[in-house]
């Protein structure tokens, strides 16, 4: 499609949507043989065509015309977009350990560790891209690539001559949503218990055998179950593996920074700040995850299954018509910080207005009285510094805020995919926006299509 803008007898100029080529149309063939090429240069200078941009066969462009019908004369040049920084890693992150490697059936993943003094990832920057061309030679906005938000954290150091966040310390390295860090370890050979007592520690932990009902487990780091978690409480900073699975009697809550994996949820209440994957069954459980459910050769029976972007489960719901719910785009973490980033923005900008008033009222005494003492230019100095430190975090904050709002309510990218069967009383939501299945439906996605929800076959 095309808007037409002017033309003669012969033909018709039109220029695409986007503005990125133009063409003619032929009208009537006897007007075209009395056409010069001079003249259609003309005329598509005439209507403001980048003479640059025109480009055409011009000793064989009627014939063309006659035998198409249409004719491209001009073509812009279309944006690039910059690349989007990221994290070029310095070591394996594979934490699959292969059957050879395997003791017992319980042996799924291999918790990665770092010595001090190991680069662990460089940033590699984004790119600016190019702005476009259009026909009529105006510029075309490209998007700009985004900054890796990525901070060092504990026994995690940054170098800003190469950028490239080194481990400070010996221990296991902890991946979260921005944040990179190395924790050391407390490893528990045995099943929790009176003996052990409850567990809080500021590193990682690995329990080599069950969490009982009543216990509470805290990780600052990764947490690691080998054995089965009943009615317990866990929670880490960093990510959650459960081996043999969650039975947790409607008590059990496992909470994670990171990412959750485990067998099967039956019972719980579970929320991931990054993925749950869960490779056999959720049963009758509230699960939460910021970015990703992934159940994809299992089932979801009952209970709310809540993800920030997608969901990927086998099967959904059972013939007993059971009420499964399955929600896209419910992000509390991320609304509560940007709530958060706007209460410090706020603060930052009071301070900056307080840190100004005192730089006037310094520089108009000094203008007055022609010096200031030696504790006043002390005092101006600080303020200077201050002030552009504030400044400096202003900015970043706003950066942050600006990326969150992208990701909060745009449902552009959320699906939810069903590779097997989805059952009657199967309810899709994404944010406000609901959609209950009143038969079954097999091998589907969902996602948002002019504000409905669509159920497209795969």
């Amino acid at each position: 499609m095309g808007i037409g803008i002017m033309g003669n007898k012969a033909i018709t100029v039109k220029v695409a949507n986007n503005r990125l080529k133009a063409w003619v149309e032929l009208i009537d063939s006897k007007h075209l043989e009395e056409m010069s090429t001079a003249e259609l240069i003309e005329l598509l200078v005439k209507e403001k065509i980048q003479s640059d941009l025109i480009h055409f066969d011009e000793a064989k462009w009627k014939q063309l015309l006659i035998k198409q019908q249409v004719l491209q004369v001009a073509e812009g040049k279309p944006p690039e977009d910059g690349l989007d920084g990221y994290l070029e890693w310095k070591l394996s992150l594979n934490s699959e350990i292969s059957e050879q490697e395997k003791e017992t059936f319980r042996d799924v993943k291999r918790i990665p560790s770092v010595l001090t003094g190991t680069p662990l990832a460089q940033v590699i920057q984004p790119t600016e891209g190019s702005a476009g061309i259009d026909v009529y030679g105006g510029l075309i906005k490209q998007r700009k690539g985004k900054k890796v938000m990525t901070r060092a954290g504990q026994n995690v150091e940054f170098n800003e001559d190469n950028f490239t966040f080194i481990a400070t310390a010996d221990g296991k390295l902890s991946i979260t949503d921005k944040l990179l860090q190395v924790f050391d370890m407390y490893e528990l050979s045995e099943d929790v218990s009176l003996k052990t007592g409850n567990i809080d520690f500021v590193g990682s932990v690995y329990i080599r055998g069950n969490v009982p009902t009543g216990y509470t487990v805290k990780a600052q780091g990764d947490l690691h179950v080998s054995g089965i978690v009943e009615a317990a409480y866990l929670k880490a900073g960093g990510n959650i593996w459960i081996n043999g699975g969650v039975s947790g009697m409607d008590k059990a809550v496992i909470q994670a920074a990171g990412d959750i994996k485990t067998s099967y949820i039956n019972q719980a209440s579970v929320e991931a700040g990054n993925d749950l994957i869960v490779s056999k069954s959720i049963l009758h459980s509230q699960c939460v995850a910021q970015e990703s459910i992934l159940c994809e050769n299992g089932s979801i029976i009952g209970g709310t299954s809540s993800a920030g972007k997608q969901i990927i489960v086998k099967n959904v719901g059972n013939f007993a018509n059971t009420k499964t719910e399955l929600a896209l785009g419910i992000n509390k973490q991320k609304r509560e910080q940007s709530e958060y980033l706007s209460q410090q923005l706020a603060a930052l900008h009071d301070n900056k207005k307080k840190l100004e008033n005192l730089g006037n009222q310094l520089r108009v005494k000094q203008e007055k009285l022609g010096s200031l003492n030696t504790k006043e230019r002390i005092i101006l100095l600080k303020q200077r510094n201050m002030l552009e430190k504030t400044v400096e975090e202003i900015s970043e904050i706003q950066e942050e805020m600006a990326n969150l709002q992208e990701s909060i309510g745009n449902y552009s990218d959320m699906e939810v995919v069903v590779n097997g069967k989805a059952f009657a009383n199967v309810e899709i939501m994404f944010g406000k926006y609901s959609r209950k299945l009143d038969r079954e439906h097999q091998y589907f996605k969902s996602c948002m299509k002019d504000m409905e929800i669509v159920i497209d076959t795969i």
